[in-house]
């Protein structure tokens, strides 16, 4: 079977086609067909992975080095799923937005390559494989921030491209200094190969792997290119940049980390370093949402704080922990994209992303006022969107990890989980209160009801449906810890 190799390829194939589009909507229908396919591909694999029969996909290019190994388990179909879902409602949504713009053919082009590497990244089997495409998802997202940014998207593209650049150098050492020691790079290889390597051995090595995905999750001190990058590009970018692919750096930390060399999070020093980026993260992010006036910066730095949330879940190196973290990448990814989406929607219709310039909106917006509603009780882990169970498995983790360590660290790890909650609820509560209750203002009092406000809603449903019942994203993402 070829299900997931064919789900990647799929867009990739038809992107060069896509450069001779020539109309907005009939790109937006190729890429959503095309995009929908590797959905169709993926689901089906994930209904295999259920019935425990998981797709491993070797092929002979280069197979000293696993250049192409795809994994087919339930933890990396449910990021696959994510992104192939999101991929496909950024099309449509895409198709009408854009329509201001020009080159929609080489836009798609590049958006497809873009979806079709993030699917590589997360369905990877081998270090070499996520490198790979790792490296592959910044060229196209480079680009399309660049060109179809505002007017400070190149400068916002450059930090943007350095940051991850070097963040792949140092990770590129690694993956060469794993391939020079032990001889082979396939992740179910080297879990065999490392099992009996002390934690001191593998120190400088795991290290090295982190710093590229620690660089795309945005953690602090290494988030700086974030808020440019994310509020700078287009929209439908944005909506795929923070939800999707910032998160793609947590599944590399959990694959590397609690799949390969297990031993390693288990060292109470790297641990802890790791838990302290996550607090750090989680509430320095929230603290900047709270004080932004620009809707898309608020946006972007919500998501550093989510990316804190989700490095705590696997720093914890517990199951709780790593299902957690699996779990926001689904809400975030959700919840996210529909604020984004939600933010360009408003821009188009009012022209402006300044909250101070927005009030009152619910009654002419009432579709975008209910699909953000609920997209911020996502973020906030409010009952019983699947927010609230991605952060309840991420605190049981963290608060069990804690425990284990001392009742200083326990004490710290609470009042840290407190301090964060708080802020993630402020500033959510906050921006939805000044942008959609209170007295229209004039300039917006009798805007229409805008056809773009279908695909956050359609977002934000999915984020509370599978909210409802939790536990077929529960036990697939668990299949990483046995």
């Amino acid at each position: 079977m070829v299900m997931l190799l064919s789900s990647i390829l799929a867009p990739l194939v038809v992107a060069p086609a896509s450069l001779l589009t020539r109309k907005w909507r009939l790109g937006a229908l190729v890429a959503t067909g095309v995009l929908s396919v590797s959905c169709a591909l993926l689901f089906y694999s994930t209904v295999q992975a259920f019935s425990g029969r998981i797709q491993a996909e070797i092929y002979p290019v280069e197979p000293a080095l696993a250049l192409i190994e795809l994994q087919g388990d339930g933890f990396n179909l449910v990021f696959a799923d994510t992104v192939a879902l999101l991929g496909v409602v950024n099309a449509l949504y895409s198709g009408e937005y854009m329509q201001r713009h020009s080159s929609p053919g080489l836009y798609f082009s590049l958006y497809l390559i873009y979806v079709s590497a993030m699917l590589g990244a997360v369905t990877s089997g081998s270090l070499m494989t996520f490198f790979l495409f790792f490296e592959l998802m910044l060229l196209p997202s480079t680009a399309l921030i660049a060109l179809w940014g505002t007017d400070k998207s190149r400068r916002a593209a450059l930090g943007y491209l350095l940051f991850n650049e070097v963040g792949a150098l140092f990770t590129t050492l690694g993956i060469a200094m794993v391939y020079d020691s032990y001889g082979v790079l396939s992740f179910d290889a080297l879990r065999v190969k490392l099992s009996s390597a002390s934690p001191l051995e593998l120190l400088p090595i795991a290290t090295l792997l982190c710093v590229g995905p620690l660089v795309k999750m945005a953690v602090v001190p290494l988030h700086v290119w974030l808020p440019d990058a994310h509020s700078e590009a287009p929209t439908p970018i944005s909506a795929l940049l923070s939800p999707a692919a910032i998160g793609i750096g947590g599944w590399a930390l959990a694959r590397i980390l609690l799949y390969t060399m297990r031993q390693v999070p288990k060292s109470y020093g790297f641990r802890a370093a790791l838990m302290l980026m996550g607090l750090v993260t989680a509430v320095y992010g929230g603290l900047c949402a709270l004080v932004q006036d620009d809707l898309k910066r608020l946006l972007a730095y919500s998501s550093v704080s989510q990316m804190g949330y989700m490095l705590m879940g696997i720093a914890s190196a517990s199951e709780a922990g790593v299902v957690g973290a699996a779990l926001l990448y689904v809400s975030h990814g959700f919840a996210k994209a529909s604020l984004f989406l939600t933010s360009g929607t408003l821009q188009h219709e009012l022209e402006t992303r300044r909250i101070s310039q927005m009030s009152g909106l619910a009654g002419a917006m009432p579709l975008l006022a209910v699909s953000a509603l609920i997209a911020f009780l996502c973020l906030a882990g409010v009952p019983p969107v699947i927010g609230f169970w991605a952060e309840l498995c991420i605190f049981a983790g963290i608060l069990t990890s804690a425990l284990q360590a001392s009742p200083v660290a326990l004490a710290c790890t609470i009042a840290a989980i407190v301090a964060a909650s708080t802020l993630t609820t402020a500033y959510s509560i906050w921006t939805f209160k000044r942008v959609f209750l209170g007295r229209p203002l004039k300039k917006s009092a009798h805007k229409r009801i805008s056809s773009l406000a279908l695909a956050p809603l359609a977002l934000s449903c999915t984020a509370a449906v599978l909210g409802v019942y939790p536990a077929p994203l529960m036990q697939l993402a668990s299949s990483i810890m046995h």
